[in-house]
């Protein structure tokens, strides 16, 4: 049976900032994916600034393959059906990148065993030793490991397989985008979001290499055909949107722990990073987040290892801020001032507007949420959040043992 210190399931920039810092310790770290890599992932390709950081200080230059045209994103463009795109230029360069090429580029340079088409099935534990059970290409593998890092995404598998009680009244929402050849009255340089009613909570628009991206993200169960086309309708008639033939198409499953005020840092021997471990940034930014929960959680191996403690409490003391800038995200009281760009926390562009237009996007605002915005218990815990940080200066962060 194959021995390593340390399993990181999902190939992604989580478990690759994971299995960085665990390579760099001298641990045996075996970095599995389910996929072929690359793979493609359902995602803008918008680095942050401080995202570019931790590459750069961590994995090196990002390539050059590695980027779509244009190199860098302006910022969003949040459109309201009564008054059309308001503009929020970012103050931050903020390169276009091509999830396959990125993440892949981050998997290569982790220093990990890579080994990808393997499937996370469960663990076994035996008298205090821990057997990962895999499947790689159709075949059963057995790894003896001491630890694993769970990178799997906002809907884990490896929660699944031995902690499913961590998912009890959680909600879901599955994201998909279409690439399309065509034209469209849109500046390539800003991600598009949608404030419309009867749609979805999240449609959107962008463009890279000359590429028309359309997604929309729903509650998992919902259907995607209808709001998709209706979408679609909406674009052709108000940004002449022209389709031509389908390139590709990208879909993925996400959580609702951040609003909800859930996190699971881990359990025993498993350390979970990553939206995984239900780290996410408002309008579903998680690459930051990602690799910094994951760089964390790898630390947090290391120096267990070394000083002959538990990894696991080690990791929750390092990760607990990350937990309270994402609950500030979600925060009304603190989302702009907790926002990557200077220019986003200035109120300018609102300003801009004449008072019947800010009336107007106030109201498409309210009609949005109202409508589109339907999670149990969100509207509740994000008021106790709120009064609790301006009260006390601090929350109660809710994290499952």
């Amino acid at each position: 049976m194959a021995r390593h210190d340390v399993l990181v399931v999902g190939a992604g920039p989580a478990g690759c900032a994971a299995a960085k810092k665990c390579a760099d310790a001298g641990l045996s770290t075996l970095l599995i994916d389910r996929c072929v890599l690359p793979r493609r992932k359902a995602c803008s390709g918008i680095i942050t600034n401080e995202s570019q950081n931790y590459v750069l200080e961590n994995f090196g230059p990002i390539p050059e393959s590695a980027f779509g045209k244009p190199y860098a994103s302006r910022g969003v463009a949040f459109y309201f059906p009564g008054v059309g795109p308001m503009f929020m230029d970012s103050d931050c360069y903020a390169p276009y990148v091509w999830r396959d090429k990125f993440d892949y580029f981050l998997a290569e340079k982790s220093g990990a065993t890579l080994q990808d088409q393997t499937r996370f099935l469960r663990l076994e534990q035996n008298g205090g030793k821990l057997t990962a059970l895999l499947k790689y290409k159709g075949k059963v593998q057995k790894k003896a490991v001491r630890y694993v890092v769970g990178a799997d995404g906002g809907f884990s598998r490896v929660i699944h397989s031995f902690a499913p009680d961590v998912y009890q009244g959680v909600h879901f929402a599955f994201a998909c985008q279409k690439y399309f050849e065509g034209t469209v009255d849109a500046d390539d340089r800003y991600l598009y979001w949608f404030l419309l009613k009867g749609v979805s909570p999240y449609p959107w628009l962008n463009i890279k290499d000359g590429q028309i991206i359309i997604g929309v993200g729903n509650g998992a169960g919902n259907k995607f055909r209808a709001p998709f086309e209706t979408f679609v309708e909406y674009l052709k008639k108000n940004l002449g949107l022209k389709l031509g033939r389908e390139l590709a198409t990208e879909g993925c499953k996400a959580n609702f722990m951040t609003p909800l005020n859930r996190f699971f840092p881990g359990r025993g021997p498993v350390l979970m990073v990553g939206d995984a471990m239900g780290l996410m940034h408002q309008g579903g930014e998680g690459i930051s987040c990602a690799l910094k929960s994951g760089g964390l959680a790898g630390q947090a191996i290391a120096q267990g290892m070394k000083e002959g403690r538990d990894p696991l409490p080690i990791y929750k003391n390092l990760v607990r801020p990350e937990m309270v800038r994402a609950l500030d995200q979600f925060n009304p009281l603190r989302a702009r001032a907790t926002a990557t760009s200077g220019t986003y926390r200035a109120p300018s562009s609102f300003k801009s507007y004449g008072r019947l237009q800010r009336a107007r996007i106030l109201l498409d605002t309210a009609l949005f949420i109202k409508s589109e915005v339907q999670v149990p218990g969100l509207y509740p815990t994000v008021m106790k959040n709120m009064v609790r940080r301006l009260v006390l200066k601090d929350y109660k962060v809710g994290v499952v043992e």
